[in-house]
Parts: C-alpha cells; structure tokens; sequence
C-alpha cells in the first residue's frame, strides 16, 4: 500500500500457481470492498499514505493507592485502606483540564479502591462536565445505592473485578472473606438501575479452569465482558506461579489469525498499535503510556502539566514504538496488523523492543512453532 502497484491480471498470474484463479479474484475483491487495498483505472500510480493524527483519547487517573482488597496479582502493588498515595482534588482536577483540553474522549477513575475516595463523587461530576464517557473501576465492594443511583442519573459507566462465579475462588484471590458476596449484590443493583456495567475476569492458576463459566454467569445476567486477560508481569502479577498455564496456551498466537482494515494498517505505520492515544495518571502523579508499564514514567505531574507531558519526546517515543523498532517484528510481514503489548515483552524479558513472547512465529523461516513449544509457555511451568 503506498508503493507502486501491480495489475489485477499481474496478481492473478502471480498467484495462480497457490490458488485457483476463481480464488484469487474473489479474495482480491474481498479486500478492495474492505477498504485493505484500492484499485486505480491509471497505471503506476502511487497511492499516499496521510500519518493518522496522535491525539489523547482514553486517560486512567489512579486517584488513590488505598484498597480494602489485597488481591494476590495487583499491578499497582495496592493493599491498605488507610496508607496511600493520592492525587489531591486540585491536581486532578488540571489533569481533566487538560485532557479536555486535548479533547480527550474518556477518563476512568481507578486506583487502588476508587470508591474509598470521599470525594468521588465531585471528581466524576467535574470530569463529566469535560469529557463525553466517565467511569469508575471498582472491586465492586464499597458501593453503595446513593452511589449507584448517581451513576444512573450520570451515565456513569462502571467496570468491576472478576475472579470466579465461585465465591470461594473469587475470595481467595482477593484475600477477604465475603468479598465475591458484597461484590455480586453491587452488581445486581448496578443492573437494576440500568447502570452500563463492563465485568473484567482475570487469568491465573487459581481461576483458569472456571473461565468459561465465570463469563457464562457474566452473560446470564446481561453483564458486558471479553475474553479473560492473564495477569501481566508487573506489580504482585510478577510472580509467575500463577500463571495460568492452561489458558496460556489460548492466547499464544500460533497462526495467522489477524483481523485488519485500512483504519488499522494505517495506524500501525506510523504508531504502536496500543499505546497511542493513551495515558495513566498514577496516584504518584508519574505519567505513563498504559497503567501495567510501571517503569514506562514520561514525568510527574506534580512538576509538569499533564499536557506538556504528553507532547514530549519521551511520550511520543512510547506512542510512535512501532513493529519496525521491536526486534525480530521488524522483519515480519505482518507486523502492520499484528497487535502489540510492550508490557508483555517487558515483564516477561526486561527489554521494552523485545519480541513478544506471547508470538510463536519465525519470521526467518516462515514456520510457527506449535503453542506448547513456546518459551513462554515452557519458561512459566512450575
């Protein structure tokens, strides 16, 4: 794309030795309605490829490290209800001031516990004043129906924690009795008062095996959910006996199973196919491109306005870390519709242009290695 084109008829002959003519055409046509590739009636002709714009559109704010859970895989390393950081009311308030400034599309308060901030409350009431989407995300726990009522009213959007649709496996990892109980009595309420609500089910040893019914019962109850992610290697997630081995084995990419468009071929040109477009705020006020690369720190906002952060170079480094900078993918033919997680290859290697370990593809031979055989599925067993 971008580059001197060949003919219909020039593609076809190229490829009738791999496929039937019929195929080729059909497959060809294929992409010209999706927007992959475009044809021109004029030979030799040169189509330009415009950079997307790199704008903000999604900034967590980590507005306290308190949490009254002390779940085994934290991120953010959070356990204690009275001792934490906090970002004060002023400095998130700027925060939100210049994400709208930049015409940030969404914030999510998180932390730590959210909901143990006394005043979140007026912090979601200034952020909704600014941006289109608010949400909190939350163990679940602590609401309570004032809460709930005010989300209503707000269109607040709030995403919670799943373990299990076990109370004792859920509990387990959060490490507080009754925790699954007072969680899943808040979600009830939440739907009741037709609160949008997302469900965030967590990969690990503990939990893998009931993945499957933990989002059936997300499903029967009209709960918005994905495919469960694994624990990321930073924060208490580090320890990687509980890694989920099982599960492990589904989300290695042993095949070329990519779904792409234009949109999306386009951007990673030019950008890292995560990061861009998005920040966290921490409750130290460190700034990074995504709330699980904890060593990822552009600077503070204590010391700098959020905006300057984001348009400096150390932001546009993480934001423009594209395929041709990571080893290995750099030499990938697919590494324009391959999706990225630089945290992935950072835990697991140390090294943020490493190649993700969770792709078992060899570029060099043109071979992928069966899932078993991969080094991160070997390198985590205990």
């Amino acid at each position: 794309m971008g580059e001197q084109g060949n003919t219909i008829s020039q593609t076809v002959c190229d490829m009738e030795n791999l496929l039937h003519k019929k195929e080729v055409i059909s497959y060809i046509d294929d992409l010209i309605q999706k927007g992959v590739i475009q044809k021109s009636l004029e030979k030799n002709v040169k189509l330009p490829i415009l950079k997307p714009t790199g704008k903000l559109d999604t900034i967590w704010i980590e507005i306290t490290s308190r949490c009254n859970l002390k779940c085994v895989h934290c991120y953010a390393d959070a356990d204690s209800p009275q001792i934490g950081e906090e970002l004060s009311k002023k400095t998130i308030f700027s925060v939100i001031d210049d994400a709208a400034e930049m015409n940030c599309r969404k914030i999510q308060f998180t932390g730590g516990e959210p909901t143990m901030r006394a005043d979140l409350i007026e912090l979601i009431e200034y952020a909704k004043s600014r941006v289109d989407i608010v949400e909190i995300f939350t163990n679940g726990t602590l609401l309570n129906e004032d809460q709930i009522k005010f989300f209503a009213e707000n269109e607040v959007h709030v995403a919670f924690s799943i373990y299990s649709y076990r109370p004792d496996t859920h509990d387990s990892i959060t490490q507080v009795k009754s925790s699954f109980d007072k969680m899943l009595g808040n979600l009830k309420l939440l739907l009741a008062y037709n609160v949008r609500v997302f469900g965030a089910a967590v990969a690990m040893k503990q939990n893998e095996k009931e993945l499957d019914d933990t989002i059936q019962f997300l499903s029967k109850l009209g709960v918005l959910t994905r495919l469960p992610d694994p624990i990321r290697p930073t924060g208490r997630g580090i320890n990687q006996r509980f890694w989920p081995k099982d599960y492990s084995l589904l989300l290695l990419r042993s095949e070329p199973d990519f779904v792409v468009n234009k949109q999306v071929y386009e951007k990673n040109l030019f950008w890292n196919s995560c990061w861009m477009g998005k920040v966290t705020v921490t409750s130290a006020g460190d700034v990074l491109p995504c709330n699980f690369g904890r060593e990822q720190v552009v600077g503070n906002v204590h010391d700098e306005r959020l905006k300057d952060l984001i348009n400096n170079e150390k932001m546009k480094y993480f934001w423009e870390l594209t395929m041709d900078k990571i080893e290995v993918c750099k030499d990938c033919e697919y590494r324009y519709i391959c999706p990225d997680c630089r945290p992935w290859a950072f835990g697991f290697t140390g090294k943020l242009t490493a190649k993700s370990p969770r792709c078992t593809y060899d570029p060099y031979t043109g071979e992928w290695a069966p899932p078993e055989n991969s080094e991160l599925y070997t390198n985590t067993q205990t």
